[in-house]
């Protein structure tokens, strides 16, 4: 359930216009669930539950969390050129133990220049107006009860008798708190030709503090990791924005919608002493290692494995009189395969020692995008109606996931992908694809790191409108008839279904990841509006 209490008032003195706002808003969400089933069934025409021999053990869930928040808000205004408003709210969470209350002020102001005196011979500019605004936005997004211990049940034999023993399931941390970000923007909004061209620049820098992140512990601890407001994160850049009315006549026009960001992701810091984080996406409970780190000074979204350097072929060996296969000197020696042979796959070797070890890991791909952004174009002719808008994306890498599974498990029994089929062999030697036991299982290496900048056509929408002289005579003030089209084609290198995907969203630790991610669905609309 949610509530929200809101207060506003208005006051307007000669050129002076005032605004107030004060609420109150709570909200509380509960989720129960429960589950039991049977097996054991004879025969599978058979669907009654009471007809299974093999009850499975029931498992349930429960979980809860509040919040509350108190806020207020002050606007001014003066003649329409001067412009300030002022934020400020308190908002409680029940995730966190001690410290449930942040505290999120705001401020921002604007000057529109073009309302001044000195602008009014300028005609070739219609708006002008120069923003500035300072904040802090809280989150609070993390599982319920981690300030808490929490106990999980399980049951042991001891001797003739069954025992529950509750075991701690993880380790609390009573001082979790608000993590913050404070964003500071400067901005301009610029008119052209009454209006028929208008350009907006920002210009930001956002801090986050107290991250909420999942801090690797000791395995002496008894736990993998905990729940810690650890690191800062800054991100900074230009965000441009044009629109444009490219034709405007009486039967016919034209308009542009064009936006791009440019935006560079920095790690400021880690818990003391701390220079380097570790993330293991968990895409699969084999691949253990750790295939994400986060450095302090660069980006987030760095990928963490293994450079591919092709596959080994003949010629890297010497061929004894009995037959063996010596490494030339000078090729590095993948030893955490054993004996390596023709057709094994290669790394590079990073701290040039000769011999490849888990300190030959690297950085091996970037999942956050140099820039980014869209255009639409709309057109407009005699009642018919044409738009269409194209999404592209520039600059990351995705982890493909699905592709590294999917073509190394060493197991018979399971499909491959078809890029299985030109694996290395005597008779084709490839140097992109190892042997069919050439590769390390569960590796992490940068063969399946791949471009995932992409053009994409995401909506295209054809109307008509019929004419009011004929709807009228059925007392009908508007009828459009229209189809819609959305994801219809993407251009992209990637291999996967799709190259905009994050399977892992709910950490900022582990983006791009495609981990058998569903592509977005191609999706027709037909429709009519009908208005009377």
């Amino acid at each position: 359930w949610i509530n929200e209490e809101i207060l506003t008032y208005t006051k307007k003195i000669g050129d002076h216009s005032f605004s107030a706002l004060a609420g109150f808003v709570a909200s509380r969400y509960v989720g129960e669930s429960a589950n039991s089933s049977i097996r054991g069934f004879s025969d599978n025409k058979i669907h009654s539950m009471n007809a299974g021999t093999v009850l499975n053990k029931p498992s349930e869930d429960y979980g809860a969390s509040t919040n509350a928040s108190v806020l207020g808000r002050v606007t001014y205004d003066y003649q329409n050129k001067y412009l300030a408003t002022v934020n400020f709210r308190a908002d409680g969470s029940s995730r966190f133990s001690k410290n449930k209350w942040g505290f999120f002020p705001s401020f921002s102001a604007a000057w529109r220049v073009s309302e001044e005196a000195f602008m009014k011979d300028v005609d070739w500019v219609s708006n002008f107006k120069v923003r500035l605004g300072w904040g802090i936005v809280g989150n609070d997004r993390i599982s319920n009860y981690l300030s808490m211990d929490l106990y999980e049940a399980s049951k042991y034999g001891v001797g003739n008798n069954t025992v529950t023993v509750l075991t701690p399931k993880q380790l609390k941390n009573a001082n979790l708190k608000w993590e913050g970000s404070s964003t500071i923007n400067l901005g301009v909004d610029l008119g052209f030709l009454d209006n028929r061209l208008n350009v907006t620049a920002d210009f930001f820098v956002k801090n986050t503090k107290d991250l909420l992140l999942a801090q690797s512990l000791a395995h002496v601890t008894g736990f993998d990791s905990q729940m810690q407001n650890i690191g800062k994160i800054q991100n900074k850049g230009i965000e441009l924005s044009l629109n444009s009315t490219n034709i405007q006549t009486r039967d016919f026009s034209w308009q542009t919608n064009f936006n791009i960001s440019f935006i560079k992701n920095t790690l400021k810091g880690l818990a003391s002493g701390v220079e380097s984080m570790y993330a293991r996406s968990g895409f699969d409970s084999n691949f253990t290692a750790y295939d994400y780190i986060a450095t302090v000074g660069q980006s987030l979204g760095l990928i963490y494995g293994y450079e591919f350097d092709g596959v080994y072929q003949s010629s890297d060996f010497y061929t004894t009189p009995d037959n063996q296969l010596i490494l030339k000197e000078g090729v590095t020696n993948n030893a955490r395969y054993g004996t390596v042979k023709p057709g094994v796959v290669k790394y590079k070797d990073q701290d040039g020692d000769g011999i490849i070890t888990t300190n030959d890991r690297t950085v091996i791909g970037n999942a956050m995008p140099k820039w980014f952004g869209g255009i639409t174009n709309t057109f407009d002719y005699k009642g018919i109606d044409f738009s269409f808008m194209l999404q592209f994306n520039y600059g990351n890498d995705i982890y493909n996931a699905t592709r590294l599974y999917s073509t190394q498990s060493r197991n018979g029994r399971r499909n491959m992908l078809a890029e299985v089929a030109d694996r290395w062999s005597p008779t084709n030697t490839s140097n992109l694809v190892p042997s069919q036991d050439g590769y390390i299982v569960n590796d992490v290496y940068s063969r399946f790191i791949e471009d995932g900048s992409f053009l994409r056509l995401k909506n295209v929408t054809l109307g008509y409108t019929l004419p009011h002289k004929w709807t009228r005579k059925f007392h009908v003030s508007r009828l459009r008839l229209y189809a819609t089209g959305q994801n219809l084609f993407c251009v992209s290198g990637y291999s996967g279904y799709d190259p905009e995907v994050n399977s892992a969203s709910n950490t900022p630790m582990t983006p791009g990841l495609d981990w058998g991610a569903y592509p977005k669905s191609r999706v027709f609309t037909f429709g009519i509006d009908l208005q009377f």
